[in-house]
């Protein structure tokens, strides 16, 4: 049973990899295509850097807010629904042994194997309603918990992406610092690319160039942007 509580544990802490990826391509792509709009506009490497960190700031609690709240909010939606069924089937337990019965049926299970398995799962209500609740509604217990640890991850992850663009800013200012920026840039995605992609069991080459080619492209649209703008204010 440990064995198995620790294979759930970590299936739910590589959940976490959505927030995470999301939370750095984000902010890194975001900050990318800021700056480099920024520098497309102007030469003043100091207006850049001040729009990037105001945007990283910014961005990270946007999205550390917004993270908690929304799973915060289907954390509450999920709970209800748990409630209003359990309560529901309280005096009328068949019901929800008929449609795990069902859904059994429905993912290919004889009728009469899947019969037996309600029966053995009859004498625990508890465990009828769970096995309903997650089969049949779809209600799972994964991810949905934490709104907390989802919304420090995403802050933490977009925060991480959001500085990664500036860094060359600090330490190679001049000329040097716009194509350093993207280089360093595209080269991190493409690591989280094949991170994600090994986590995922598919192709992590095709997944880091799939990062790289997005924030590549970032950084020359917010570019040709940035020079668009300015060509057109003088």
């Amino acid at each position: 049973m440990t064995t198995l509580d620790d294979k759930r544990r970590r299936i739910e802490r590589r959940g976490r990899i959505r927030e995470f990826v999301f939370g750095i391509q984000d902010g890194l792509i975001s900050n990318l295509g800021l700056v480099s709009g920024i520098q497309g506009a102007t030469a003043d490497l100091t207006i850049v850097l001040l729009g990037g960190i105001t945007a990283a700031a910014t961005g990270a609690i946007s999205m550390a807010a917004g993270s908690y709240l929304s799973s915060k909010a289907e954390k509450e939606i999920f709970d209800a629904e748990i409630r209003a069924e359990t309560e529901r089937l309280a005096n009328e337990p068949y019901l929800a042994q008929e449609a795990v019965l069902e859904s059994l049926k429905a993912e290919g299970l004889p009728r009469e194997n899947a019969y037996r398995i309600v029966q053995l799962l009859q004498p625990r209500p508890d465990i009828v309603l769970q096995t309903y609740h997650e089969k049949v509604l779809g209600l799972g217990r994964a991810e949905i918990n934490r709104p907390m640890q989802a919304a420090l991850v995403m802050g933490a992850s977009f925060t991480v992406g959001s500085v990664i663009p500036l860094i060359p800013y600090l330490l190679a200012p001049g000329a040097v610092a716009l194509p350093v920026s993207v280089a360093v840039s595209t080269a991190t995605l493409f690591g989280v690319g094949v991170f994600k992609g090994y986590l995922a069991k598919k192709s992590p080459w095709l997944s880091g160039l799939e990062f790289f080619a997005i924030a590549l492209g970032s950084a020359g649209l917010g570019y040709g942007l940035g020079v668009a703008i300015n060509a057109l204010s003088r």
